[in-house]
This record gives C-alpha cells, sequence and structure tokens, in this order.
C-alpha cells in the first residue's frame, strides 16, 4: 500500500475522535480522506461492534472507494467493505465499512432516526453542498444530541474553510 499524504494525520484523527464526537478534516485532493480515514475509524475501534457509514455525493465515487479500500485490505468488495447505492447493493453479514449515497443515507435516518448499527458517519465531499448531506448532517447532529452521544461524526473535504 502506497503512503498517501493523510496517512500521518491519522494518529491525530484517531485521537481527536477518542477525546470528542465530532472532527471536521480538511486536506487537498488526492490526500487519500476518503480511503483512508474512514478504515482507519474502523480500525481504531472508534465505531464500536457498528458499521462505519461513508457519505459520498455520486453512485461512481462509493462504487470506487470501496473497491479501493477493500482492495487495500486484501479482500473482495462485500466482504469488510462494502457499498450500498440505488438499486445496488454490494455487502455481506461481515461488511463494516459501507460506502453509501446521500439520498440512502437521508432515507435509512428517516426510517431509522436512531441509527442502530452505526457508530460513525463520515460526510466525504462536504464542500459540494447537497441538500441532502446537509439534511443529513443536521439528522446526524441531533441524533448526537438526544439518543446517540456515543455516535461519531466526521466531515470531510478539500476545500471547505475548517
Amino acid at each position: 500500500m502506497l503512503p498517501l499524504p493523510v496517512d500521518a494525520i491519522l494518529p491525530d484523527v484517531v485521537a481527536a475522535l477518542r477525546r470528542g464526537r465530532s472532527l471536521v478534516v480538511e486536506a487537498p485532493p488526492g490526500a487519500g480522506k476518503t480511503t483512508r480515514i474512514p478504515r482507519a475509524l474502523l480500525e481504531a475501534g472508534l465505531a464500536g461492534d457498528g458499521e462505519v457509514v461513508v457519505l459520498e455525493p455520486r453512485r461512481l465515487a462509493a462504487r470506487m472507494a470501496a473497491r479501493r479500500v477493500a482492495e487495500e485490505m486484501g479482500e473482495r468488495p462485500g466482504e469488510t467493505v462494502g457499498w450500498q447505492v440505488r438499486f445496488e447493493e454490494v455487502s455481506g453479514p461481515r461488511t463494516r465499512l459501507r460506502y453509501v449515497t446521500e439520498g440512502l443515507l437521508t432515507r435509512r435516518l428517516v426510517a431509522e432516526p436512531g441509527l442502530p448499527g452505526v457508530g460513525a458517519v463520515v460526510l466525504d465531499e462536504f464542500h459540494e453542498r447537497h441538500l441532502q448531506g446537509d439534511l443529513a448532517l443536521a439528522l446526524l447532529r441531533r441524533l448526537q444530541e438526544t439518543t446517540r452521544p456515543d455516535l461519531r461524526l466526521v466531515v470531510m473535504s478539500a476545500t471547505l474553510d475548517a
């Protein structure tokens, strides 16, 4: 696995989320935010027994990121790492890191407001600012403040002013 610039801050990301519940990460495009940070959260146990769900604004990004992380872990997609986009799900009973599109996460939050089985949510490419992503952030923050103080939340962007 080739080193990426974000690798140097992974210990700081994990430490910050052990101290607090939320984090904003700003790093340039290509730094490795999408692939390395969610995996670090999973491997550090920050999701507890639950999944790390990564919100991607586009279906292609969700698929490609999941494939890349699975490859880096020496697995096939659908094992530890999977994805779920409209009309397509690649996951299994062992899936703990799931890349999803904005609409799917929003629908899940409406159907299951307590977000059972999820220990951490990563909102990637947040600078793109879509209504569904903004709504997801609002619902997740409300969830943290009410019934799920254990939920970890990471917002990532290449251009957002952290």
